[in-house]
């Protein structure tokens, strides 16, 4: 056991879900919790989950991210509010509504119940939030940004925009792949832009959706379908951003005309649809993780395509790791802020997630190449279909089953 440290800040750029986990874990655990305070700050207004309304945005949670809310008692709470199992897949790539190649994934191919679920940002949020309202050490103030941060020989000095000033003995930027604080320390990032968006809404479908994930690649972007609760669909539809302009000026009538083509008639006639939203798609990867006093989470530290829904997962991931190893530098006996400290999470987080982002945008460049290399696409699609080891080696990686993030037990 090392030495008793002395009473810490650790202060979290971000109220999203990377943010509010990192810092749920950090106060149930017992060796960060009795002398550690725990300051979040969000930019945004704080949201609440409504029970009436699905939210428009939503994770495709996998194994190991509902194992770290479980850890933490919380998972039983969101799949009692709302959210919905897949136990399926289907991917294809095919024009005129028919499938030229196709993969199909099926959970009890693994012995799995289900291939992961769909949870609203704002119930993963809310329930978040609750739990951190039960520890006195958890402060978060929303409405407000960190505006300067400047290292100390005890970590680093922040000034917030409301004109509180803190110190803390870390910084975790946690504030998304814009990441104002990551600006702030001034660590680089490769970015690719591809001027690409994704239009994102809710829609109803003739036929059920069978708790099955649709996703099938166009000339323009891939387009999922993630089966809600309530029986409707959540589209990630992703295209060039000019046509995500043209599709996004159309009435109901004309996007559900475009949406039903796109579709394939994989799920019937469908409509009504609810209120579309769309961002802009960028590919981001910090160079560095960390700084003396200062550490990346999430998006601010890599952002990645949308097409197979492992963001969020990432993330989690990442809130884990880091949750782990700053639980491990109390127990030793070190600062929050080491920078060897960080490091070691850096080590263990940096290599998976340039292989998932490097695999992602290889992935989405393929199937927007012209139909020249159609044949090679079905060649790989049918191939996966046919070799069962791929298929289970792919579902396991996706859901996340090779991950096994220690936690102290409470």
């Amino acid at each position: 056991m090392g030495r008793t440290a002395p009473a810490s800040t650790i202060l979290i750029a971000g109220g999203g879900p990377v943010g509010l986990t990192v810092a749920a874990l950090l106060a149930a655990d017992p060796r960060t919790a009795p002398d550690t305070s725990i300051r979040i700050v969000e930019w945004q207004p704080g949201i609440a989950w409504d029970p009436e309304v699905t939210d428009a945005r939503v994770y495709a949670l996998s194994r190991a991210s509902q194992r770290t809310l479980d850890s933490l008692g919380l998972w039983r709470t969101i799949l009692g509010r709302r959210a919905s199992p897949y136990r399926n897949m289907r991917v294809w790539e095919g024009d005129g509504g028919g499938a030229s190649a196709s993969i199909e994934f099926a959970s009890a191919d693994i012995g799995e119940p289900d291939l992961g679920h769909i949870v609203e940002d704002s119930l993963l949020r809310t329930t978040l939030l609750e739990f951190l309202a039960g520890f006195s050490n958890v402060r978060v103030t929303f409405g407000a940004s960190i505006e300067a941060v400047r290292a100390t020989s005890g970590g680093i000095d922040a000034r917030l925009s409301d004109g509180d000033t803190m110190e803390a003995s870390v910084i975790v930027a946690a504030d998304g792949g814009a990441s104002r604080v990551r600006t702030l320390l001034g660590l680089s990032v490769a970015a690719c832009d591809p001027e690409q968006s994704a239009l994102v809404a809710h829609v109803e479908s003739e036929l059920p959706h069978a708790e099955t994930a649709l996703q099938r690649f166009l000339p323009t972007g891939p387009l999922a379908f993630l089966p809600l609760a309530d029986g409707r669909s959540s589209i990630v539809w992703s295209m060039p951003t000019a046509e995500a302009d043209r599709l996004t000026a159309l009435p109901d009538a004309g996007f559900l005309v475009a949406l039903q083509d796109a579709s394939g008639n994989a799920l019937g006639r469908l409509g009504p649809i609810s209120a579309r939203t769309r961002f802009a798609l960028r590919t981001v990867h910090a160079h560095r993780y960390c700084a003396p006093g200062a550490v990346l989470a999430g998006d601010a530290a890599h952002s990645v395509h949308p097409l197979a829904g492992q963001g969020m997962n990432l993330g989690l991931l990442d809130a884990a790791c880091l949750a782990e190893e700053l639980g491990r530098a109390r127990e030793r006996g070190n600062d929050y802020g080491d920078h060897a400290v960080l490091r070691r999470y850096e080590r263990r987080r940096k290599g998976d997630n340039v292989t998932m982002l490097l695999s992602f945008d290889a992935l989405d460049r393929l199937f927007r190449l012209p139909g020249a290399a159609a044949p090679l696409r079905m060649f790989g699609l049918g191939a996966v279909d046919r070799t069962p080891v791929a298929k289970r080696f792919l579902m396991r990686r996706a859901l996340g089953l090779e991950h096994a993030i220690r936690r102290a037990a409470a």
